[in-house]
């Protein structure tokens, strides 16, 4: 078994709303992809080490108002 994001795999969504002004929020993908250009092709424990808990970090961020707030998403057996 492994412990997957259920967010990165497409198993589910989890959407958001922007705390300024209430319109959903986009999910742009996990935090280490936002590091350099070679970050997506890295590890995954990269991204376990932004939330220190092994948890995937995702990005996002609101198309009207331009906030961006990160969320911790817990990863799940499969």
């Amino acid at each position: 078994m492994a412990r997957v994001c259920p967010l990165c795999n497409g198993l589910q969504v989890a959407p958001k709303l922007c705390p300024r002004c209430g319109q959903e929020m986009e999910d742009k993908g996990a935090l280490q992809e936002f590091i350099d250009p070679y970050s997506p092709y890295l590890s995954q424990e990269l991204g376990e080490n932004f939330a220190g808990t092994g948890d995937c970090v995702h990005l996002y961020c609101c198309p009207f108002c331009a906030l961006d707030q990160r969320f911790s998403v817990p990863k799940q057996l499969i």
